[in-house]
């Protein structure tokens, strides 16, 4: 079978505004609240200028500038500073990674894994952002193969970027697993004719785990 993850959510943690929290710059007498930080990641993530971002037909220091402009930002600089350190600090789900490495290894791992699968991956990334997580994380070159947005131009849940992947990724739709953390993700691959599984708790294994189970990829424990 064919195991196509996504990243974020399924690999990597995805928490905007946790990150914005954390990692966005701000005078230390007016620090981010959750509620301010929830409110700036909405406005941020839920416009076309990000989904530009995803698609590869901006880059990061316009994608603040256009941002700062929109909100009223004071410093275009820190945004885009801010934008550009996301993929240096997203978390690792390291048992969600270890999974997929024993799939990638093949029937001899653990007696767990049933036959032998392909494992790929489709995530909406930024290029700039794929480009930093291929180096901080070596695991990504055990995957067979895969396609980041910013690099074909095409995102989720477009349609287009499934037929894309059929393509590309030489993917049998019935013959295919597709793991992600969004319904809208998931219901555009099923639609293809692809399994598909929505990843409902991002800081945990075990629904990555309960999906190949259910798929017969992995034997019950």
């Amino acid at each position: 079978m064919n195991i196509v993850f996504d990243f974020g959510n399924v690999l990597v943690g995805w928490n905007p505004a946790q990150l914005i929290q954390q990692h966005y710059p701000r005078p230390a007498h007016s620090p981010h609240t959750p509620e301010s930080a929830a409110a700036l990641a909405d406005a941020l993530i839920n416009h076309q200028d990000r989904l530009d971002f995803d698609l590869g037909l901006l880059e990061s220091e316009e994608l603040a500038a256009r941002s700062a402009r929109r909100l009223a930002l004071d410093d275009a600089a820190h945004l885009h500073a801010f934008v550009d350190r996301i993929p240096h600090v997203l978390p690792v789900f390291d048992e969600t990674v270890a999974l997929m490495q024993m799939l990638a290894d093949g029937a001899g791992g653990a007696d767990e894994v049933v036959g032998e699968h392909r494992v790929l991956y489709l995530s909406n990334m930024p290029t700039s952002f794929a480009d930093v997580l291929e180096v901080r994380c070596p695991w990504i070159a055990r995957f067979e193969d895969g396609i980041f947005s910013g690099r074909v131009n095409l995102a989720k849940p477009d349609d287009a970027i499934y037929a894309a992947a059929e393509q590309r990724l030489r993917l049998n739709p019935a013959e295919t697993l597709f793991l992600d953390d969004s319904a809208k993700n998931v219901a555009a691959a099923g639609a293809r004719g692809w399994h598909s599984e929505l990843i409902i708790d991002p800081h945990s294994a075990k629904s990555v785990r309960d999906a190949l189970v259910k798929h017969g990829v992995l034997r019950a424990a």
